[in-house]
């Protein structure tokens, strides 16, 4: 792929947003998360360079095609999605057959039509994964979302399916939903959000330092929504393309507050709802952790009064909480040691 294009961030942080407006251009698709570079890559000792065979060649197959069927984490069957196991291997094949062609193979086939010629791909958590990532493609760009953390917080623990989905054909889809958000539930505190936060926020600026502006690009959500064509104009400036109109046609996916919409635009509802969302505790529990990133990144802190009731709590149930969380995620880990470090190396 030349060029390709990774949208990056914490969840919650719009990338889902940044990926539609990206698709809305005529040259341009970008795939649907694939977890690849954080989860099934990792399993793998020479993923660039390792013809796949046997077990593996299986297993690759089976990762990429199951998410033809139902998006990552969410049960997909190999063999009931769009994509065809034979028409994937002739692509990767040419590819080289490695895992990384399996990957960019999903990629190319995922384009909505032939007009296409930038590729990419969508990943919250491939934030943690830049450097493997402009390692394996040294001309992508990457994009990186950045939302304030308190807003992020908000989000995920209010999160809540909103539509979109196709029940009618697929009803059993509706039961992984609902485990879905029994995992955020269970995944939610204020402070294992905070310190993860600190450290996607990390790895970003991080990033933008390390390997430069014309390779990561960092786009705060508050004002994408607050100025949308400007910084769309922007962005596209960055990429090389020439703007469209029709990039401002971004549908409403996965809101925690508003109902799936094919065609809603930008809008600036959610920026500021974590005033109202979150109380004192929550919010001096996030800054507490956060606070030095957000300032670099340019949030202002809240001057809360938190109780002292409430502080205790928060600090008392971290340990367990993080406990919880690792568990209800322990099926969306590739490899155990790696997910972990690559988490802690920027806190």
């Amino acid at each position: 792929m030349d060029k390709p294009i990774f949208v990056v961030g914490p969840s919650r942080s719009g990338t889902d947003m940044m990926r539609e407006l990206l698709t809305g251009h005529s040259t341009v698709s970008i795939a649907p998360e694939t977890h690849y570079f954080d989860d099934l890559r990792t399993t793998f000792e020479a993923p660039a360079r390792k013809k796949l065979v046997g077990a593996d060649l299986r297993r690759v197959q089976n990762y990429f095609l199951a998410q033809t069927h139902r998006p990552f984490g969410h049960g997909g069957e190999a063999e009931k999605g769009w994509m065809h196991r034979d028409d994937l291997e002739a692509v990767a094949d040419e590819l080289g057959g490695t895992p990384d062609a399996y990957f960019e193979a999903y990629v190319r086939m995922s384009a909505k039509d032939d007009s296409v010629t930038i590729f990419g791909e969508k990943t919250p958590r491939h934030v943690f994964r830049i450097a493997e990532i402009l390692e394996r493609y040294p001309d992508a760009r990457i994009v990186g979302m950045m939302r304030d953390p308190r807003a992020v917080t908000a989000s995920y623990r209010d999160w809540q399916n909103q539509g979109g989905f196709d029940l009618e054909t697929d009803p059993d889809h509706a039961v992984i939903l609902e485990d879905e958000m029994l995992r955020a539930r269970r995944s939610y505190h204020p402070l294992i959000l905070a310190t993860l936060w600190r450290g996607q926020a990390g790895s970003m600026l991080g990033a933008a330092k390390e390997f430069g502006p014309d390779r990561v690009y960092i786009q705060k959500y508050e004002d994408l929504v607050a100025d949308p064509e400007p910084q769309a104009r922007e962005l596209c400036d960055w990429l090389g393309l020439s703007f469209s109109k029709d990039m401002m046609n971004v549908a409403m996916s996965n809101s925690s507050f508003s109902g799936f919409n094919n065609a809603h635009g930008i809008s600036t509802e959610a920026v500021a709802r974590w005033k109202k969302r979150l109380d004192d505790t929550e919010i001096a529990l996030i800054q507490s952790v956060a606070k030095t990133k957000m300032v670099e990144a340019g949030y202002r802190l809240e001057p809360v009064e938190p109780s002292v009731a409430g502080r205790i709590m928060g600090y008392g149930t971290f340990p367990l909480a993080l406990g919880r969380s690792f568990a209800a995620n322990k099926d969306r880990v590739g490899n155990p040691v790696s997910y972990i470090a690559q988490r802690l190396k920027n806190l």
